[in-house]
């Protein structure tokens, strides 16, 4: 029996960020021109996955 794990997080890639979720095996990448916009979503990811405390700045 596989146990996936279930994760939100934030990468910087030529001048791009990314925000990577990770929810039940299934990974979805979705890219962002500022940080704050990958904060911001990457954040409600967070509390639609039902993960703990939002990311750090």
């Amino acid at each position: 029996m596989n146990t996936w794990r279930t994760s939100v997080e934030i990468e910087e890639l030529e001048n791009r960020h990314y925000v990577r979720v990770i929810e039940d095996g299934t990974v979805s990448i979705k890219g962002f021109g500022s940080q704050s916009e990958a904060k911001i979503f990457a954040n409600s990811e967070r509390v639609r996955l039902g993960l703990g405390t939002p990311l750090k700045k």
